[in-house]
């Protein structure tokens, strides 16, 4: 058995993370990662986004070999901002790192450009996306309550402040609006 080949619950068979590839997003992924984007549950416009000069995309596949993405990642800069739009990858390929690998890109990249913060919404209940962006630093702010519909549940902001020099500044979430 290949050894890049890893058991998923329910006997599912899926590649491991052992050749993951990151890139930006290309013209021609435009209507894989529409179809990704509404699986998992986003109204997105992703030929739309891909038009917008503030919109950057980001996608992940398990083998570098794939013609398909296997998750993505849009988020909109602004001024020394970077807001985090959406997150998405295929059920299948959850639990690989790819989200993770996809968060580790956008901080680099935040770094490179110098931004100051990196901002978020997130679902309350969804804990494993909170632990993921907690384990890169991000802190929590104010409960958004009703943000998200269908079904309707309350969002939590999350942030974190890069500083001056590209390192992640450790301060409470309060002061995420203050200069770095």
């Amino acid at each position: 058995m290949d050894l890049r080949y890893a058991l998923r619950p329910l006997g599912a068979v899926v590649k491991s993370a052992a050749s993951m590839h990151i890139s930006s997003m290309a013209n021609s992924e435009v209507d894989a990662i529409s179809s990704l984007a509404q699986d998992c549950g986003f109204h997105l416009d992703i030929a739309q986004e891909r038009a917008r000069n503030f919109a950057h995309l980001w996608v992940a596949r398990l083998d570098s070999e794939s013609k398909s993405p296997d998750a993505f990642l849009l988020a909109w800069q602004a001024a020394d901002e970077l807001d985090v739009i959406a997150v998405g990858t295929k059920e299948i390929a959850r639990r690989f790192g790819l989200a993770r690998a996809l968060v580790a890109e956008l901080l680099q990249f935040a770094r490179q450009q110098a931004l100051r913060i990196v901002l978020l919404e997130v679902r309350k209940s969804n804990l494993a996306a909170m632990g993921l962006y907690q384990s890169f630093g991000f802190q929590t702010g104010r409960i958004r309550e009703a943000y998200y519909s269908d079904p309707t549940e309350d969002g939590v902001e999350m942030s974190l402040v890069i500083n001056a020099c590209g390192c992640i500044k450790s301060t409470p979430s309060d002061d995420r609006f203050s200069e770095a």
